[in-house]
């Protein structure tokens, strides 16, 4: 504006002097009237807060970007404010095209197109011609008024103000983010994504000049109500690219030929159960979209694993979540295995308080690890105890005798996981629990009791499962993560030593671990990891926790309604579904292993205590400790003789000469399990009391059963019905139990 005064004053310099003076009054009133336009445009505020809000709806992203949930905004619009324009998109260059195609050249008013639109309206006696730019447009959607000359004159005004304050790309942003497709929508990325399916950054020419045709009538010209205008409007939009030189003319030809059917698609509904827990009141960035940590691979197989395992089943409830371990990020959340079924399918099983079963047991031996009271070899006794009106037993339910620390966790035995907390303490075991995130431990320490370890209290899946990323990350406990964009790895504090963790990893990994789920050994080699398995009592859970460096995988299998069943249990129910999901995660079986931390030594142990071996000791196995904090005292067990053990640690208070049945334990009731082999279903016979070495012989319902000798086991397999069982030595000395098998 400037430059044209300028230009003005230097002709005028060649005029008559009457001129002269007539041109200058003018040119100076001119001058005056822009250096005051000048000032307006930079002091009048501008409604920056008003360019700022958009009727955003709430879109919930997974990590690739790929919308999840659509929550609508004021008024029930769908307006995704999310597109930042890009001149290669075939989408900016359309719009441009037909609304204004000079747009990045000029300063928000369009001059050349005012003369034009006032010597059409002028010469036709009516409005026939309009020139509004695109800059004008974002005025009008940010503030509307009504259509008259004034308001015109405003938004010309407005529009230069905006020119100045922001560039380009963002005030084209804010017209695709705000211009009307027709209905509820609003802005290019709904009206891409509702029309198309896709983002507008991968719209075809076709598509993008369908929809840039839109907004100038968006009621008449929607494409899946009215094709046939939306097409003639599409024609003049590739004819508009092509003279501004965007397209070429055989471009335009194949666009048109082009066929292209827009429909409404339905608003997405994945991952309901964790979108729902996000929720529309999650935090939002700028363009009302939340992107999530959810994996949409990982999310998939969790479901499609999950309908398979429960599909002919009588248990149709379940749950999966799996979680990055460097990270936290929940990766797959899957709730129930149908979400439409009705009533239970929109329970999320993820985040339902159910009874912990076994799941706990893993927290108490670690504590015990630290405190240097433990090692995988340390012998623990599970024998029969009665805690005041509190009578635990075994799940199968035997009991073993003398069990090292390893085969009491891989085989989940109650009475050594209480020893073990008793030992640690029932209240730093609690606290240890709470700090691992286990929230729904709501009720004091000491109203759960030594029970706490066997499952008499109630953890979430999720809550579960990110307690083992805990063991999974060395130790360090962090909160999980549903918010892509931060990749740095998780940081928190510590509760275990890296070195307790991975001595936990490795007894509880392993393909001898197979055993432990199947009852006979795995048929096909399993990716490297280390699970827990869990089942409630009553049989009314079944739960498998299973990790490895990279990813914690959580199974919950259930009904919704707490009812009980013989197929829930963790070992059959739920880590089958665990295996899968690792198998779909490393088809190749080669998946990643901690590496062994330097503070954890080995050391040799007495075959009988498990301690480090005294002069006289029977050699045993090689065993893992802790530098500097596993307690080196040496077994102080035997005598003068390798192999003959004092009565140092004796298992049950004993009468000199007498005979006591350790195992089964008396008046037991066992189950028989249909779907376990009859061989891996067998009681071990032993006692307590005999001479070394002292020959016992053994009957059941008074048949003999088999020969066994003082400190050796005897196995009988299970046999339905009522069996009294009998041990006597040749000295006369017996003993007589009674037990049931169901």
């Amino acid at each position: 504006m400037n430059k044209g005064l300028h230009r003005a004053a230097r002709l005028a310099g060649h005029l008559p002097r009457r001129w002269r003076r007539r041109v200058g009054a003018i040119l100076g009133a001119g001058a005056a009237v822009c250096a005051v336009a000048w000032l307006a445009v930079r002091l009048v505020p501008f409604p920056d807060q008003a360019m700022a809000h958009y009727p955003a709806s709430v879109v919930l992203t997974d990590r690739l970007g790929q919308p999840l949930r659509v929550w609508l905004g004021e008024g029930d619009i769908d307006c995704r404010p999310s597109y930042r324009p890009d001149p290669s998109h075939w989408v900016v260059q359309a719009l441009v095209a037909a609304e204004d195609r000079r747009f990045w050249s000029h300063g928000g008013v369009d001059l050349r197109a005012v003369a034009r639109a006032l010597a059409q309206n002028v010469s036709a006696g009516r409005t026939v011609s309009g020139a509004s730019t695109v800059s004008t447009q974002v005025i009008r959607l940010v503030e509307p008024r009504p259509r008259r000359w004034r308001a015109k004159a405003v938004e010309a005004f407005r529009a230069l103000q905006m020119e100045q304050r922001y560039d380009k790309r963002t005030i084209l942003a804010q017209y695709l983010n705000r211009a009307p497709f027709g209905g509820n929508i609003v802005g290019i990325e709904a009206a891409s994504w509702r029309y198309f399916g896709k983002r507008p950054a991968d719209l075809s020419l076709a598509e993008a000049a369908l929809l840039a045709g839109v907004p100038q009538s968006p009621s008449r010209g929607r494409p899946d109500r009215h094709p046939g205008r939306a097409k003639k409007r599409q024609a003049y939009v590739l004819a508009r690219m092509r003279a501004c030189g965007y397209i070429t003319a055989a471009q335009e030809t194949e666009a048109l030929a082009q066929p292209v059917v827009a429909r409404q698609s339905p608003y997405p509904f994945d991952a309901p159960h964790f979108t729902e827990w996000v929720g529309a009141g999650a935090s939002v960035d700028a363009q009302g979209v939340v992107r999530t940590t959810l994996d949409p691979v990982w999310q998939q197989r969790a479901g499609e694993i999950l309908r398979r395992h429960l599909r002919d089943g009588a248990v149709h409830g379940g749950a999966v979540v799996m979680l990055e371990v460097r990270t936290g990020a929940v990766r797959a959340m899957v709730g129930s295995p149908e979400y439409a079924a009705q009533p239970a399918g929109q329970v999320n099983g993820a985040l339902a308080a159910r009874s912990a079963g076994s799941t706990l047991k893993p927290f108490a031996y670690a504590l015990a690890l630290d405190r240097g009271w433990l090692t995988p070899g340390s012998v623990l006794t599970d024998v029969p105890a009665r805690f005041r009106d509190y009578d635990p037993q075994n799940f199968d339910p035997l009991f073993r005798g003398r069990v090292t620390v390893r085969d009491a966790l891989v085989l989940s035995l109650n009475m050594p996981a209480i020893e073990v907390v008793r030992q640690v303490g029932q209240v730093p075991f609690y606290d240890t629990l709470k700090r691992l995130g286990l929230a729904t431990l709501s009720r004091p320490a000491d109203q759960y009791g030594l029970g706490l370890v066997l499952g008499n209290g109630e953890v979430r899946l999720l809550d579960l499962a990110n307690a083992y990323a805990c063991l999974a990350r060395g130790g360090v406990y962090a909160p999980v993560r549903v918010l892509e964009g931060d990749d740095r790895a998780a940081t928190g504090q510590r509760v275990f030593s890296q070195e307790a963790c991975w001595i936990l990893a490795e007894i509880l990994s392993g393909d001898e671990r197979a055993m432990d789920t199947t009852g006979h050994a795995a048929d096909v080699r399993l990716p490297r990891m280390a699970w827990k398995t869990g089942t409630s009592a009553g049989l009314r859970d079944a739960w498998a926790v299973a990790y490895n460096p990279d990813v914690v995988i959580g199974v919950w299998v259930g009904r919704p309604d707490g009812a009980g069943s013989d197929q829930l249990i963790g070992r059959t129910a739920a880590t089958p579904i665990a295996w899968d999901l690792f198998r779909s995660l490393y088809p190749d079986n080669q998946s990643p292993w901690y590496e062994r931390p330097a503070g954890v030594t080995a050391r040799l142990t007495c075959a009988v205590s498990g301690r480090p071996p005294g002069p006289h000791c029977p050699p045993g196995a090689e065993d893992w400790s802790i530098e500097r904090v596993t307690r080196c005292e040496p077994c102080a067990g035997h005598g003068g003789q390798t192999g003959q053990a004092t009565n140092a640690a004796p298992l049950v208070a004993q009468a000199a000469g007498s005979l006591r049945i350790l195992t089964p334990a008396r008046d037991s009731t066992f189950r028989w399990m249909s779907d376990l082999e009859a061989g891996a279903q067998r009681v071990p016979l032993t006692v307590t009391g005999p001479e070394p070495g002292e020959p016992l012989h053994w009957f059941v319902n008074d048949r003999p059963v088999g020969v066994s000798r003082a400190g050796e086991t005897l196995f009988w397999p299970l046999e339905r019905g009522a069996h009294q069982i009998v041990c006597s030595t040749a000295r006369g000395v017996s003993d007589r139990i009674r037990i049931v098998v169901e």
